[in-house]
């Protein structure tokens, strides 16, 4: 994990109304939404279905880079490589509408493997999908980092959590009721990842080097190093929960601590405050 405090805010269910995933929509002209408009306190985060038919997935192929097309040929399962492609089409669709001025936006990759755009470096973005849904946050002049999990029942979280993560966590995620297991197991999972992803390092093993450290209400404050040492205040990367549909757990992570989340969609006036 990145050096640096991760603190906490916005556990699933707290506040607003949950994001709501839209499909993906690659035709037509959509609004375009001004880089300008995006104050510097905020992180836009929008969802999206990934499902679409065969003629909207061709559509979407050839939205992609020649790069893009590449990893999606890797896929052995047909059903993830339409993920693939409609997630990245439907990002490319969104960042469009940022930059309107900018027809062919070239996205590539820094040495640790993190996406940015070569041409507007001030708009900073992070896309994560599973099980057929994306979020994508998009932020000014900040980095930022996003992930989403679906919740499955099937899967033994106690054998993961016990393998891989500090007896801290463990207590976290087998201390409350067990109803909640699988939610607090992937709270600690997806805010690991959206931190990876501001820097773009990945998440860094082992896990158990680090824990939640919760306040009693039930927000998380920071994350802390085993010995008992919080990290440096100067590389901060906090943490927000994000309040989605029932079955999902999101989290968006960025540098520093004076932002908010923005939960974005296309009804109305297209914006909706969250944590």
């Amino acid at each position: 994990m990145p050096d640096g405090v991760l603190q906490w805010e916005g556990l699933p269910g707290f506040g607003d109304r949950p994001l709501r995933f839209h499909r993906v929509r690659l035709g037509g002209d959509d609004a375009p939404r001004s880089l300008d408009g995006i104050a510097r306190a905020e992180i836009h985060v929008w969802g999206f279905v990934l499902d679409l038919g065969e003629e909207e997935i061709a559509l979407a192929r050839s939205a992609l880079s020649d790069e893009e097309r590449a990893r999606a040929d890797r896929f052995v399962s047909d059903l993830h490589r339409r993920w693939f492609i409609a997630a990245h089409a439907g990002l490319r669709k969104l960042l469009n509408r940022y930059c309107p001025r900018h027809a062919d936006l070239k996205i590539e990759r820094a040495a640790a493997g993190k996406p940015y755009l070569r041409d507007i470096p001030s708009l900073r973005f992070s896309l994560t999908h599973s099980y057929g849904r994306a979020l994508v946050a998009i932020a000014r002049d900040r980095d930022v980092g996003v992930d989403l999990e679906k919740i499955r029942p099937e899967v033994d979280v106690l054998s993961l959590a016990r393998r891989f993560l500090s007896k801290h966590d463990q207590d976290f995620i087998e201390g409350r009721e067990p109803t909640g297991m699988h939610e607090r197991f992937l709270m600690t999972w997806v805010a690991r990842e959206a931190v990876a992803k501001v820097d773009g390092t990945g998440m860094r093993f082992p896990l158990y080097r680090d824990h939640l450290v919760l306040m009693e209400d039930g927000t998380a404050q920071w994350m802390m190093q085993n010995d008992g040492t919080a990290r440096e205040p100067e590389t901060v990367r906090s943490v927000r929960f994000l309040s989605l549909e029932p079955g999902w757990v999101g989290a968006v992570s960025a540098e520093g601590t004076d932002w908010i989340v923005i939960y974005c969609d296309d009804t109305h006036d297209g914006v909706r405050r969250g944590t």
